[in-house]
């Protein structure tokens, strides 16, 4: 795990350079049509990174309006050259500023996990949810380590337990068998994607939960 400061690690340079050159958008999808329809929401990609969320929710869903929020502002500098019809808002997804149930679907893939609060940032997202509004969320399993400063891990009960304290219910829960095993071909990341997918092959331990929610 780095030691650098949340802000450092993301501005110092773009991490995640290679999924934004190359993304997954198969995968992200995958997650993604569990809020379908997208057509005339308005849609929130959280955590969003370079926006793939936000782009694929406006071209394949035909949301009416998408709003890409990112702590850091390097990414979001990447992904409106690449998306300019989103919205793009740097800001604390613990502490969002959008009113209260401005959103009819909100989208978090792989990022509330590194918030430096999570029951808040679950807080936050059921606040900006209208009533009757879905939300899809995709955290990784208790064993899932990488090198962002803050990470928190929890099982399947965890996460669950700090979603339903958010006042949200959980719809269902789907699995996500983690990145490509031929994302790249540097060695050791080879190596250590199949032992994720060897590992994830075992009930209980797949690589990260697709949590379907609704604001009641």
């Amino acid at each position: 795990m780095s030691t650098a400061r949340p802000r450092e690690f993301y501005e110092a340079k773009y991490h995640f350079a290679e999924d934004a050159e190359v993304p997954n958008l198969p995968r992200l999808w995958r997650a993604l049509r569990h809020l379908e329809p997208l057509g005339h929401t308005v849609f929130l990609d959280l955590g969003s990174g370079v926006g793939w969320a936000a782009r694929l929710a406006l071209s394949r869903g035909q949301a009416r309006l998408a709003v890409a929020l990112d702590f850091a502002r390097r990414p979001l500098v990447i992904g409106r050259g690449v998306t300019p019809e989103a919205r793009w808002v740097c800001g604390d997804g613990t502490a969002l500023p959008f009113p209260r149930e401005t959103f009819d679907r909100v989208f978090s893939f792989g990022s509330m996990e590194h918030f430096p609060d999570v029951a808040q940032g679950f807080g936050e997202l059921a606040r900006v949810l209208r009533p009757g509004g879905r939300a899809v969320v995709a955290v990784p399993n208790f064993y899932v380590r990488t090198d962002q400063p803050l990470e928190f891990r929890a099982t399947r009960r965890g996460w669950e337990a700090v979603i339903r304290r958010a006042g949200l219910e959980v719809v269902s829960v789907g699995t996500d068998s983690g990145p490509a095993v031929f994302k790249n071909w540097r060695p050791v990341r080879l190596l250590l994607r199949i032992g994720l997918k060897v590992i994830s092959l075992v009930p209980g331990l797949r690589y990260q939960f697709v949590f379907v929610l609704r604001k009641p």
